[in-house]
C-alpha cells in the first residue's frame, strides 16, 4: 500500500468515530434534526470560504503548470459548485442571503480553518494536500457506507441528495489525484518529513470529527 493510502489506516479510531457519530448516522437514517443540519450548513458555508483559500495557497506552492491548473480548477469548483449546493439547501430552510453572510464561524470552525491556513502558509504542497485531503476522503467514505447501510431508508430521506452527492463517482474522482500527488512528493522527503505529513493528515481527520460534533450540539464555542 502506498504512503497516501496508509494515512487512513493511521487514523482508524477517530475515522470510525466520525462515521459512527450521531450526526452522520442520523443523516443516513433520515432522522437528523433539521435545525442541526441548518447549523451545519451555515458553518460549512463559512468553512468552505476558507477551504478555497487553502487551495489558492496550494496553487502558489505548485511546481508545474498542470498542478497549478488542477488546483485553481478545484478552487473554482468550491466557489461555483459546492457553494451553490449549500445555497440551495439553505434556501430550502428559508435561510436568507443576509443570514448566510452574517453568520459567525464557531470556535471549532475557526480553529480548523486556521490550522489549514497555517499549513498553507508554511508547508510545502504535500503538507497542504494532507491538511485538506481528509475533508473529501471522509465525506466520500461516509456517504458510500451510509448509502449501503441505509439503502432501505433512502426513499423519502430528506438527506438523500446530500448522501448521493458525496457517494457519487464524480465526487470520488474529484480527489482521486491526491494519492499520487502526495506519494510523488514524499519520495523526496526524509522519514521525519513524511511523519510530518502524516501528523497533519491526522489532525484534519480529528478536526472533521469535531466539526460533526460541533454541528450536532450546535456549539459556537466549548462553553456555548
Amino acid at each position: 500500500m502506498s504512503f497516501s493510502r496508509e494515512l487512513k489506516a493511521r487514523t482508524t479510531k477517530v475515522w470510525e468515530e466520525g462515521y459512527n457519530h450521531p450526526f452522520v448516522q442520523e443523516i443516513g437514517q433520515g432522522t437528523l434534526n433539521k435545525e442541526k443540519f441548518q447549523f451545519y450548513l451555515l458553518q460549512d458555508y463559512q468553512y468552505l470560504l476558507q477551504y478555497a483559500k487553502v487551495f489558492a495557497l496550494a496553487t502558489v506552492k505548485a511546481e508545474n503548470e498542470d498542478m497549478m491548473t488542477l488546483l485553481s480548477g478545484i478552487q473554482h469548483g468550491i466557489l461555483a459548485e459546492e457553494m451553490n449546493l449549500h445555497r440551495e439547501y439553505m434556501a430550502g430552510f428559508g435561510i436568507s442571503s443576509e443570514q448566510m453572510l452574517s453568520v459567525k464561524p464557531s470556535l471549532f470552525n475557526r480553529t480548523y480553518t486556521a490550522n489549514m491556513l497555517a499549513v498553507g502558509q508554511t508547508g510545502d504542497l504535500s503538507e497542504i494536500l494532507a491538511a485538506v485531503f481528509p475533508c473529501g476522503w471522509t465525506y466520500w467514505d461516509y456517504a458510500i457506507r451510509l448509502k449501503k447501510q441505509y439503502a432501505d431508508r433512502l426513499e423519502g430521506n430528506f438527506y438523500r441528495t446530500w448522501i448521493e452527492k458525496y457517494a457519487s463517482f464524480d465526487f470520488a474522482n474529484s480527489f482521486e489525484w491526491f494519492y499520487d500527488a502526495i506519494d510523488e512528493i514524499v519520495t523526496r522527503k526524509t522519514d521525519a518529513g513524511r511523519e510530518r505529513v502524516a501528523e497533519i493528515f491526522a489532525s484534519s481527520v480529528e478536526f472533521e470529527y469535531l466539526f460533526w460534533d460541533m454541528a450536532y450540539k450546535q456549539e459556537m464555542s466549548y462553553c456555548l
